[in-house]
């Protein structure tokens, strides 16, 4: 053991459990390497932990699906699972098993008498998430994109021809083409005879919407196949030519003629939104990014929205569109949850949608098949079990003191928040053939397990007041030489009065205290209903969703029937589907200090109103079924529990969680803020590196793929290792630009 580099990891969420498994990935880096990680509470995972009740159920933090561009967690995952034994008659045997694809991701749409939902299935490809190590540049990144939207929209548009023709009606006028056969040089060879051949049609035939749009994307793959080279005259007749798909989209649409609330006419809505927005993005992509050949992140200081209202998108329309909330409502950007105050970097913005739509490998978006803490987390915890790694529960970290030159972490204080009966604190247990976390501490294992277990002590509340069985101080050089501050940014941001663990640090002042005081953080709300009724009983009946945009603030809701198969049900009949639900939620009580104990019961039942009215008032578009003679929320359609509760009484059985404390908080990426993000090595102490969905990454935006590339990054900055994160730079990147 002598001479290994001590590293004390503070923080077991998915950015210290990365940065923990890449340090100790390899023989020769555990050779290298002494890791021990300390944790609030119980268990690991963070905002990913999940833990099962006593009625055997999985509780989540919200809502986790992963999206096919996730490279480095699916990778991550595969490899943990290439190398793990599972119990016998685990249902994960694979990766496989982990996560399956979703493809039906209807997009909520408000209209005059509601909301109702427009029907979007995704393609595939063969791609496999976290396979290939392909990685896209922007440009090749939009294209793909851009293809995807051509999609949609030219299948609406083959809908509309095909009813237009068993109508007999007369044929579309020609449309005026601003083409010029001298902007097609740039194409390649094979594409250049092909674009020459829907042009050379278009001298006597005008282009047809199925030939402008494949013209048109020829177009912009010539362009940017070398952005730097890119002509700025053929980009404004580019332009040109997306406004007359425009035009085209809408000289359909009126012919379509459907009647107001329709199916049709809601499609054609939406789809007429998203070309609207999709031109305005690639005017402002092609004159902000393309010709002056500058990096997503270059656009950061204005907000999305307002960036494309800049380059010519309808304002109303970016108001008001699903197409824009869905940016925002997927990633959480709202300052204090309240979807009246937007903010969302358009550099990001515009990156992470580039990265969603346009480098997906298999299925854009994946279901994860059990919790998140028996899926990933505990599997996880077992490889750095393996690994050597050290594993200190019911660890609060009070206090980084510095030097007295400042220069780096002399010392962590911190409390020992409870103390085990005998030997090391044993989290996980088995159920349903899975090795499962807790909702809450096996009292059994602690000191006065059963007076804390009385008391409701919840040791991952901000708010808990429980005396400390003790203190404990890390030494430099005696328990690390190497810090990771991988705990959530929102334990050390200044919220109120209080003294935060970070205190010494933010008043040397620079760019920590810049970056700690303008990352904001935002609290959100989750929910799980456990059905006596299947999906279709509830009036669902065109598939199983994952949905967004739909009606606030439980404004994304999934069906996730399928953890019921690792459920038990005893005592009680099986429910016959499950779903989930999340949202912002608009508060402020993270800002509460911990001496304000009441918060929890107070965040809790202002959700449990909010969320009896929403069921009542607006959950109709989901469940329309699920209704009583006056039109209100049927509460007997969830599951009861306990044999005897009817009314909101079976409501009380089911899960609503506040997600307010600091640590549970999402991290906004508001307009302006994208230049105080660090590094993980960029700290400005010698010894502490940061790890966190706060710091800069591929991403910029709170995601479970950016927690895990900030961790790799923080393993890069101790060891070298790893040598490459795939997409890590990618908002750094010009559109020319290849990854290292």
């Amino acid at each position: 053991m002598t001479g290994k580099k001590k590293i004390a990891i503070l923080g077991g969420g998915m950015a210290g459990l990365s940065a923990a498994y890449e340090l100790t990935r390899t023989p020769e880096l555990r050779a290298q390497h002494e890791v021990t990680l300390y944790q609030l509470g119980w268990r690991l995972g963070g905002k990913a932990a999940s833990g099962r009740d006593a009625w055997g159920r999985n509780l989540e933090h919200g809502l986790h699906v992963w999206f096919g561009c996730y490279a480095n967690v699916f990778g991550m995952v595969q490899e943990i699972y290439a190398n793990r034994t599972p119990p016998p008659h685990c249902p994960l045997q694979h990766w496989t098993d982990v996560a399956k694809p979703q493809l039906y991701t209807p997009i909520g749409v408000k209209t005059d008498t509601g909301y109702t939902y427009f029907p979007l299935t995704w393609p595939t490809n063969g791609g496999t998430p976290g396979q290939g190590g392909v990685d896209m540049t922007p440009a090749e990144a939009w294209t793909t994109m851009w293809n995807l939207f051509l999609l949609v929209v030219k299948g609406l548009i083959g809908r509309l021809d095909a009813a237009a023709q068993a109508a007999a009606q007369p044929a579309p006028q020609p449309l005026p083409s601003s083409f010029a056969a001298s902007a097609l040089v740039q194409l390649a060879d094979g594409e250049l005879a092909r674009a020459k051949a829907l042009f050379d049609r278009s001298q006597a035939v005008q282009l047809g919407f199925h030939e402008l749009a494949d013209a048109g994307a020829l177009w912009m793959k010539s362009l940017l196949a070398e952005p730097s080279a890119a002509d700025p005259q053929h980009v404004v007749q580019l332009l040109d030519t997306h406004r007359l798909l425009q035009s085209a989209f809408r000289a359909a649409a009126a012919r379509a003629n459907a009647a107001p609330g329709t199916p049709l006419a809601i499609e054609l809505q939406v789809v007429g939104e998203l070309i609207d927005i999709a031109i305005a993005a690639a005017a402002g992509y092609f004159a902000d990014l393309v010709l002056p050949d500058r990096p997503f992140e270059s656009l950061d200081d204005i907000d999305f929205r307002a960036w494309l209202v800049k380059h010519g998108a309808d304002p109303d329309i970016v108001a008001n569109s699903t197409v824009t909330r869905i940016v925002y409502d997927t990633l959480f950007q709202y300052a204090d949850g309240d979807v009246s105050r937007p903010s969302y970097a358009a550099g990001t913005a515009l990156g992470v949608c580039a990265r969603l739509l346009g480098t997906f490998k298999g299925a854009m978006m994946w279901d994860i098949q059990t919790g998140m803490g028996e899926a990933v987390v505990a599997p996880l915890y077992q490889a750095l079990l393996d690994a050597g790694v050290k594993v200190q529960f019911f660890r609060k970290v009070t206090r980084l003191e510095l030097s007295p030159d400042g220069q780096q972490i002399a010392a962590v204080h911190m409390d020992r928040q409870a103390d085990v009966v005998q030997g090391d604190y044993q989290p996980t247990f088995m159920m349903e053939n899975l090795v499962c976390w807790p909702s809450e501490p096996d009292w059994d294992q602690l000191v006065d397990g059963a007076k804390m277990k009385a008391a409701g002590v919840n040791f991952e509340s901000h708010w808990c007041d429980w005396p400390a069985a003790g203190q404990e101080v890390l030494k430099q050089g005696s328990e690390f030489d190497t810090v990771v501050l991988a705990i959530s940014m929102g334990a050390y941001k200044p919220l109120n009065g209080e003294p935060t663990m970070c205190d010494e640090l933010l008043q040397q002042g620079g760019r920590f205290a810049d970056f700690v005081q303008n990352i904001g953080i935002v609290a959100t709300q989750a929910l799980q209903l456990w059905s006596n009724q299947t999906l279709e009983e509830l009036g669902w009946t065109s598939g199983k969703p994952a949905t967004v945009s739909g009606p606030e603030y439980m404004n994304i809701w999934a069906d996730m029937s399928q953890v019921l198969a690792v459920e038990p049900a005893v005592g009680f009949p099986k429910p016959k589907s499950l779903h989930y639900l999340c949202g912002t939620y608009a508060t402020t009580l993270y800002r509460q200090p911990s001496s304000e104990t009441g918060v929890p019961v107070q965040a809790w039942n202002e959700l449990r109103a909010q969320t009896i009215t929403w069921l009542n008032d607006a959950s109709a578009c989901i469940w329309p079924a699920a209704r009583t003679a006056e039109g209100k929320f049927r509460f007997d359609v969830l599951t009861d529990f306990s044999g005897s509760a009817s009314g909101e009484a079976r409501f009380d059985q089911q899960f609503l969680r506040a997600n307010i404390d600091p640590t549970e908080c999402c991290v906004l990426s508001a307009a302006g803020t994208t230049q105080y993000r660090l590094h993980p090595a960029e700290s400005g102490f010698a010894n502490l590196i940061l790890a966190g969905e706060a710091t800069r990454h591929g991403f910029n935006t709170t995601a479970i793929e950016g927690a895990v590339m900030s961790g790799m990054a923080a393993s890069r900055a101790i060891c070298g290792q790893p040598a490459r994160i795939v997409g890590y730079d990618f908002l750094q990147r010009k559109p020319s630009q290849r990854a290292e």
